[in-house]
């Protein structure tokens, strides 16, 4: 059976990859580097259509929805810290962090929070 999916990176190489790219963005940001490996990524492909017979066929990039989840702490710095101004910066970074040729473009963007559990 053939995949139709691509390859994207695993998630620990992501946020790393994030990370460098938000830290070339500008000092700005720092507040939100320290943290970005204590993250989580979450992709959800979006299943394409194979070819049906007799269409043409159209290539475009798959898409992707991606979550980032955050410790709670960090999850609230980014809800207070982020207007739509720098969460549009962050979402061009998190796409331009994907490696062109995985294929993906990100379709929805979300980060969400984590509440610990304490012992």
């Amino acid at each position: 059976m053939p995949s139709y999916t691509y390859e994207l990176p695993e998630q620990g190489r992501l946020l790393s990859i994030v990370r460098e790219n938000l830290n070339k963005v500008g000092e700005e940001w720092k507040a939100v580097t320290d943290f970005m490996l204590d993250g989580h990524v979450e992709y959800k492909p979006l299943r394409t259509s194979p070819m049906r017979s007799g269409s043409l066929f159209v290539y475009q990039r798959a898409k992707v929805n991606l979550t980032l989840y955050f410790p709670e702490h960090n999850f609230e710095f980014l809800l207070n810290w982020l207007d739509s101004e720098k969460l549009e910066l962050f979402k061009a970074v998190v796409q331009s962090s994907l490696p062109r040729r995985s294929g993906y473009d990100i379709h929805e963007f979300k980060i969400l929070g984590i509440i610990s559990k304490v012992h």
